[in-house]
């Protein structure tokens, strides 16, 4: 069974390892007019997102090229500071930006702790789940879960899940070595619904019907829970960049804030921002 999932995780990181550059295709640009190109960095979490909001604005937008490439929240952040990149999706903030970082928000949304379908536990509170991470829990059925030894299923330390889940459950307390690292959402999703004993943490826009998010301290994971910021995994992600954007980037910033933009990102699983 191991070796099964160990081939799994294998296949789902060849795979991204080979996926090149997302850059959406924008209609033809009238004659003679200059291509401003705008460039995105972004984890896999908000990658689609960004673009589909890329790709609507440029066929608005036919003279504007924008290319949004994946990498971890940590990885973004450096993209940004070393003049890679004009822009960034996160969804994880580091405490110590410099004052001139310019930050808006995005749109919202939480993680989510997941289990297959078959494991019938009702939720966790915070310190059940610190103490599942850390691997001390050695069976679900006390908790009201299967029997057997929880699969522990995690992201890399640079992903913002990760990130936010080690600040806000496991504290100073580490990931069990005997986790296994998904390379990206999909292969979490796809260990966490093939195997029963399996658990892992995701992003509540990725959530589907091959998995079931567990409730935290009595609060589910649903829109009506991270609208009001009641889920204790809620989170905003934010665009930013190091300092006001100008030029394209500042007109597609400004775009944002329309409804088709607002249309679109509700579409791709998320909440609106909360109001300023």
């Amino acid at each position: 069974m191991m070796s099964r999932w160990v081939w799994l995780l294998i296949g789902a990181l060849l795979a991204g390892c080979a996926a090149p550059t997302v850059v959406p295709t924008p209609a033809a640009a009238p004659t003679g007019a200059p291509v401003q190109k705008v460039r995105i960095a972004a984890p896999e979490s908000l990658e689609p997102l960004l673009r589909a909001l890329a790709a609507a604005y440029q066929r608005e937008n036919p003279a504007v090229e924008i290319s949004v490439i994946k990498r971890a929240d940590a990885l973004a952040w450096e993209a940004l500071y070393d003049g890679e990149v004009d822009l960034v999706g996160v969804t994880w903030t580091p405490e110590d930006l410099p004052p001139e970082t310019w930050l808006k928000p995005l749109a919202r949304d939480g993680v989510a702790v997941v289990v297959n379908p078959q494991n019938g536990i009702p939720g966790l509170t915070l310190e059940q789940a610190r103490l599942l991470f850390q691997g001390r829990a050695e069976d679900w059925a006390p908790w009201g879960g299967l029997p057997g030894a929880p699969q522990l299923v995690t992201r890399e330390d640079a992903s913002g899940d990760t990130l936010l889940f080690q600040r806000q459950v496991m504290g100073d307390f580490p990931m069990a070595l005997t986790a296994l690292l998904a390379p990206t959402s999909e292969a979490l999703l796809d260990v966490v619904s093939t195997e029963p004993l399996a658990v892992g943490y995701v992003s509540t826009a990725r959530l589907n019907e091959r998995v079931r998010a567990l409730a935290l301290e009595g609060v589910p994971p649903v829109p009506e829970m991270l609208a009001a910021g009641l889920y204790p995994l809620t989170r905003d992600c934010v665009l930013a960049a190091s300092g006001e954007p100008q030029a394209a980037a500042g007109e597609f910033v400004r775009w944002l804030e329309g409804e088709r933009a607002s249309a679109i990102i509700q579409q791709q699983g998320f909440l609106l921002p909360p109001a300023s």
